[in-house]
């Protein structure tokens, strides 16, 4: 470990231990949903994917979220289960996003996920988005989820690596997602029980289910079909979109990469739409989370066609959930 890396995890040492001395529990179930390594690798999809499956079962359900980036102080009502109560420059693009996709459930965003769930009375159970290392609440399941194409970055931590935490923080985890693999990765699992021996693991990957406009209304992937694209994205893991995109055999004519969470620009639109011209593209494909965000720059330009993807998770087994709303906890006997 290197000089830099040991402040981190001192800092980090310090941090968790004065948050876990005075946790706290909810009144209701807590599930919670994050990763170890910065951003990319699936957390938003799969608490959307819990959130559907609960509501599904009966199950009052909201999410509380710090919405990054988002400008809303305290706690913030995002959603009630109708869609956005709030724009999405106060939620933040990943709350506000979710808002839109879900029906039946609350969405309340705060730093504070405590002071977040006083908000939503009468739940039957509260999901910690991002919330592997929110130290200050007790939860009854931690699911770690990973990117089986870049699970560790370079095996260090922060800032020379992608690692928010020490490899054996898995050992926290009772559940463990796989994400983006189709296949059983004995390599990774190796790895992975070196540091937890108990925790169930599972596979999911990305299935596109089709196209979003900037009005929200859904559409067809046959409109993409033998069409030249131009993507743009600026998420964790742009790699993994590209992939996806390749994966329904579409001609990616370029590609525009941003930082997670950018806030666009008229320019930077400006500069989309001069790339895709370049490129002789037809059309100019990118994330929801993407879209909530250039919507009102593509309403004001004359451009080509523009939609988001939308992607489901899949997930191979279908005890997950059963996992998840009917035991107590989540590890092995």
């Amino acid at each position: 470990m290197s000089p830099i890396e040991y402040l981190y995890y001192l800092g980090y040492r310090v941090d968790r231990s004065l948050k876990t001395s005075r946790r706290r529990r909810l009144y209701a179930r807590t599930v919670s949903v994050g990763n170890i390594t910065l951003g990319g690798a699936g957390k938003t999809p799969l608490v959307i994917s819990l959130v559907t499956e609960a509501v599904k079962r009966g199950l009052r359900s909201c999410i509380l979220t710090r919405g990054y980036r988002g400008r809303a102080k305290d706690s913030a009502l995002v959603s009630i289960g109708n869609g956005p109560l709030i724009r999405w420059e106060a939620a933040g693009d990943e709350p506000y996003y979710m808002a839109t996709r879900l029906k039946g459930v609350w969405i309340v965003k705060d730093r504070n996920r405590y002071r977040g769930s006083l908000v939503a009375g009468g739940m039957d159970i509260f999901i910690l988005d991002d919330g592997y290392q929110h130290w200050q609440l007790e939860r009854d399941m931690d699911i770690l989820v990973i990117d089986a194409n870049r699970p560790f970055g370079n095996n260090r931590l922060l800032p020379l690596g992608r690692l928010r935490e020490p490899l054996d923080a898995m050992e926290r985890a009772d559940i463990i997602l796989i994400n983006h693999s189709r296949e059983k990765r004995a390599d990774l699992e190796s790895d992975i029980r070196r540091y937890n021996t108990s925790a169930r693991i599972f596979y999911s990957y990305y299935h596109p289910s089709g196209l979003v406009t900037p009005g929200g209304q859904s559409l067809s992937l046959a409109r993409v079909e033998g069409k030249k694209v131009l993507a743009f994205s600026g998420i964790g893991s742009p790699e993994n979109f590209l992939k996806t995109l390749r994966g329904i055999g579409l001609g990616i004519a370029g590609h525009v990469p941003f930082r997670d969470h950018h806030l666009y620009s008229g320019e930077d639109f400006d500069m989309i739409l001069r790339r895709a011209d370049r490129a002789g593209a037809e059309v100019i494909l990118t994330t929801e989370k993407d879209l909530v965000k250039i919507r009102k720059h593509a309403e004001s330009r004359d451009c080509p066609p523009l939609y988001a993807l939308r992607v489901d998770l899949e997930i191979f087994d279908e005890k997950f959930y059963d996992i998840i709303f009917e035991d107590p906890g989540g590890s092995d006997d």
